[in-house]
């Protein structure tokens, strides 16, 4: 990380970026991650939503199927379940689940849930929000956001509107119960995912579910205070090695998986990507030596800055001088390109928005560019797809082609195009017809000798042996090649046929392997051919020089949470890209396998760069003679101790308190006259745990947040005891305890709401008189917009309480507190809030302890342009300090946030200030995430991060 903060992106004297699209501009200097740390591992922030359960009767609490779910609009991204091949009763289509489970007959919107976190109970779609521009399946280790993304609060339980809408998010119903010491933990979910069978490759195309955050758009401008960019006090440290993870784990806590490979020579590439727990790390593996080994390959944007996270690539196609992959992005379709499949280039996002919310299946290289092919709705369900072809000559720009100009069509059913080979400019592209059961009525082959441009169908022959629909292709260095399904009385095996030109075709070989079970893909390079077959708990590999002679090429063992995603082949080797979940989390799988079936090992996990462990610091407090930080690390929960901010240790005495199946976080964290509570989330249920001395944690005694849906967000120490904060239902939710040893929920109709207008509490202090706590509530009178809007809770007791509304930030469509703060009769209380095209953080203040508040303007904080903070702030953490206020932000555009600190003695003039150096500003994303004042020191702790990974940062400064 630069110490100035100039970066070269930043140079405006920098040379432009080159007009070669294949060019990878020489990245800077890699940003050090310590002293003996090279890999940085990873961190969750604290806006990182804790899942939810559905409401009862909600219709978002269904049976899963096995599949990846999909909530709000149908899946585009889903290839609807097929048949399974039976040659004694039916024609063989060829695609075979290897798993042999049957397929449910769900409409192509019914996919079985993401990880975390599930949406909250009844929340519609706001009429005027659009959902995103491009959508894939959501992969089983992507969560609704990704680190270096600005923090937004998760939308509540509740009704229509609210934080953080996100219409791809869908409850997932938990694991059968496990027995806890608290009584109340009925419904904790195993850690994890559910068990996902074994997709057929040909016919499954797994993407991204692209997840749609209302980040709104710029706010109000709110003014322009001083701006000091300063170097007061130490720079923040790197504290990976001070928050480690934990040692006897047995799982990192992330999960990761590959989505898709290619190659070309001896090069291949291996696309997919990590959840960093609070969102998603694509990653581009990649390999110089034929698949024997691989390593974590660089992207940059086009001018050689950090690109963003929340992208995941998905398919991906190339040969010599150029490459393209094809994925998810919070804006809609992502793009990347690459001279050399070794470094790659993510494009803009006007690259990508040619794709519009049609779905890609596959993609591939032509001799003029590549050509993309897939198919759309008007419906959105896909019950009337029709194709879609995609051209680009560079990978920068892309046309569409709709039906009317491709003009393809098959009886039966609307028409999905699969798959696509190309051999020069010469195309094939494959597509089936279904009807409403989502089975295979009819499937056909269009060629194109332009590029792409222009289609005619071709009639691939039915060999003795084969009938009915199902067909793999491939390009080879002599044409095509294409494989059937047959069976004689005595075996089921595979027919290929090749072509010189995609026009005429002759059969040119069989494939005959003990436990053929059909056909799922066929992989071609200049260096070879590998067919991928189902079989009983494996796939079999065969490999061929020329499509007429086939030998066994291996086998990969398929356990009932093993999904195959693609397969490569070079002229040493087969290349299976898989993802996989063992019970704890989702692994991503590298199968190599020599050309005489060996396996070659490759172990993903020890790719440097590739895995991070999760390490998650998310809040700090102090009490006199005790500082205590909490978090996660590898799943579970985790708190640490110091006696002065610089030495930390983790608490080990913790029980079964934080080691449990659900992935846990801890998220806030005080201290009183009975001890310590800390509160997160465990699965989709709260987590609360006390300690007598910060170092012991046990669960919290009597803490019983009931059986519906509830959230626990933050907790305070006052004259009536401890109270922590959140949501039950849909309805603002409290519980108070005097000594941590019982606890009592709060009660009132301003705390209650409803399915169309919920309520919802973030933060919590106590002052002089009382208890005052921040959120939100959502507005029903507010018709065709987000609902949104701040509210304020003021309780004497922490049981009864009383809402104040306020009005919206100016100039916002939507906003809400996340934090809030106390000194003497003054509060302070944070959020972002949002308009069309931006956010911006904003501040209220109150002086007569919480019955009455006043928008106070917070000056402008980061750069002019494209990072400026008017475009793009967020508030993160706040305290109270013996000087007055200090309120923590994040200001830049994605792939370059740094951190802002805005600093007030009365609460009503702030000053902005841009604190440089490692873990604060430069190349990558920052943030502060908890702040504390401890006497003279300001103490806080937050994330640094880039395209690399993520890892804690631990700050201690005087007090501004």
């Amino acid at each position: 990380m630069s110490v100035t903060g100039h970066e070269p992106d930043d140079d405006p004297n920098a040379d432009p970026p080159p007009e070669d699209p294949w060019a990878f501009p020489p990245p800077p200097p890699p940003a050090g991650w310590g002293r003996g740390n090279a890999s940085p591992p990873a961190a969750l922030p604290p806006w990182a939503a804790p899942p939810v359960p559905p409401p009862a009767g909600g219709g978002q609490g269904e049976e899963a199927t096995g599949e990846t779910a999909f909530a709000g609009d149908a899946d585009p991204w889903r290839i609807p379940p097929q048949p399974r091949w039976d040659p004694a009763h039916e024609p063989p289509p060829t695609q075979h689940t290897v798993n042999d489970v049957p397929v449910p007959e769900t409409a192509p919107g019914d996919r079985a849930p993401a990880y975390e976190p599930p949406p909250a109970p009844d929340r519609g779609l706001p009429p005027t929000q659009e959902p995103p521009a491009t959508i894939f399946d959501l992969p089983p280790s992507a969560t609704s956001r990704s680190t270096p993304r600005p923090p937004g609060s998760r939308m509540p339980a509740g009704g229509h509107g609210g934080p953080a809408y996100d219409p791809t998010q869908q409850w997932q119903p938990g694991a059968p119960p496990t027995m806890y010491d608290e009584p109340w933990r009925r419904d904790t979910p195993q850690r994890g995912r559910r068990t996902v069978r074994l997709k057929p490759i040909l016919f499954t195309v797994a993407g991204l579910v692209v997840v749609a955050l209302i980040a709104g758009g710029v706010v109000f401008l709110t003014g322009r205070g001083p701006l000091h960019h300063t170097t007061t006090g130490p720079a923040a440290q790197l504290a990976g090695a001070t928050f480690a993870p934990d040692p006897a784990a047995k799982a990192d806590g992330h999960d990761q998986e590959l989505l898709g490979v290619a190659s070309a020579g001896s090069i291949v590439v291996a696309v997919g990507g990590e959840t960093e727990t609070a969102d998603y790390r694509g990653e581009f593996l990649v390999s110089s030596d034929g698949g024997r080994s691989f390593r974590l390959a660089d992207v940059r944007t086009p001018d050689g800055a950090e690109p963003g996270y929340g992208d995941t690539p998905r398919v991906i196609a190339g040969s010599a001088g150029a490459w393209v992959a094809l994925g998810g992005s919070h804006a809609g379709t992502a793009v990347w390109t690459s001279r050399d499949g070794q470094t790659w280039i993510r494009q803009p996002d006007s690259t990508g928005a040619v794709f519009g919310r049609d779905k890609i299946a596959r993609v591939a290289r032509t001799a003029s560019g590549f050509v993309a092919v897939g198919d759309t709705s008007q419906k959105g369900d896909y019950s009337d797809a029709v194709p879609v072809v995609w051209l680009s000559s560079d990978g920068r720009q892309w046309e569409r082609l709709g039906n009317d100009q491709l003009k393809m069509s098959l009886p039966g059913g609307p028409l999905s195009l699969i798959d696509v080979a190309a051999h020069g400019n010469v195309v094939l592209a494959y597509g089936w017809a279904t009807n409403g059961k989502g089975q295979i009525v009819k499937d056909g082959v269009w060629r194109s000798s332009d590029g792409g441009r222009t289609w005619a169908s071709v009639d691939i022959p039915h060999p003795k042996g084969t009938a009915g629909p199902g067909i793999a292709v491939a390009a080879t260095p002599a044409g095509f090649i294409a494989g059937r399904n047959a069976h004689s009385k005595s075996e089921q095996y595979g027919v290929v046929l090749t072509s010189a030109d995609g026009s005429s075709w002759r059969k040119a070989g069989e494939i005959h392997l003990p436990g053929y079970g059909g056909l799922q893909r066929l992989a071609s390079s200049d260096r070879g051919l590998a067919a991928v077959i189902g079989g009983d708990k494996k796939v079999l590999i065969a490999r061929s020089p020329d499509g007429g002679t086939w030998q066994n090429g291996g086998d990969v063992p398929v356990s009932s949470g093993r999904t195959i995603e693609g397969v490569a082949v070079t002229a040493g080797a087969t290349i299976v890209a898989a993802r996989e979940n063992a019970g704890q989390d989702t692994d991503a799988v590298l199968a190599v396998r020599d050309t005489l079936g060996q396996e070659l090992p490759v172990d993903v996990a020890a790719i440097p760069g590739v895995v991070r462990p999760d390490q998650t610091v998310t809040s700090v407090a102090t009490s006199p003679n005790l500082r205590v930080a909490v978090g996660g690390t590898n799943g579970d929960g985790a708190v640490w101790t110091s006696p002065d901010g610089s030495r930390w240790t983790r608490a080990s005495d913790t029980g079964g308190a934080l080691a449990r199946p659900g992935k846990q976080r801890l998220i806030n964290v005080t201290s009183g006259a009975a001890g310590w509570v800390a509160v997160g989330y465990d699965g989709d249920r709260p987590l609360a745990v006390t300690s007598p001395d910060g170092t012991s944690w046990h669960s919290a005694a009597g803490f019983d947040p009931g059986s519906g849906h509830a959230a626990t967000y933050a907790a305070a120490y006052g004259k009536a005891g401890y109270v922590i904060v959140g949501e039950s239902g849909s309805s603002a939710g409290t519980w108070v305890s005097s000594d941590l040893k019982s606890w009592t929920p709060g009660s009132g109709g301003d705390l209650e709401g409803t399915k169309t207008a919920n309520r919802w509490m973030r933060g919590v202090v106590a002052g002089a008189s009382g208890y005052v706590a921040v959120g939100g509530v959502s507005d029903p009178s507010v018709k065709d917009a987000p609902q949104g809007r701040p509210a304020v809770w003021t309780s004497s007791d922490g049981v009864k309480w009383t809402l104040k509304q306020l009005p919206q930030p100016s100039g916002a469509l939507e906003g809400w507190f996340d934090h809030v703060a106390v000194r003497g009769s003054l509060l302070v209380a944070t959020g972002t809030a949002a308009t069309a095209s931006g956010r911006t953080a904003f501040a209220f203040v109150s002086a007569d302890g919480g019955a009455s508040w006043q928008e106070v303007r917070l000056p402008k904080a980061g750069q002019d342009g494209a990072d400026s903070s008017d475009r793009n702030s967020t508030a993160t953490a706040l305290t109270a300090t013996p000087h007055g206020f200090v309120i923590a932000g994040a200001a830049g555009r994605t792939g370059r946030t740094d951190v802002v600190l805005w600093t007030s003695a009365d609460g009503r003039s702030w000053v902005a200030q841009t604190p440089q150096g490692t873990g604060l500003s430069g190349r990558g994303d920052q943030w502060l995430t908890g702040l504390a004042a401890a006497g003279t020191e300001l103490l806080g702790v937050g994330i640094s991060a880039d395209h690399r990974g993520e890892q804690p940062t631990l700050w201690r400064r005087p007090v501004p």
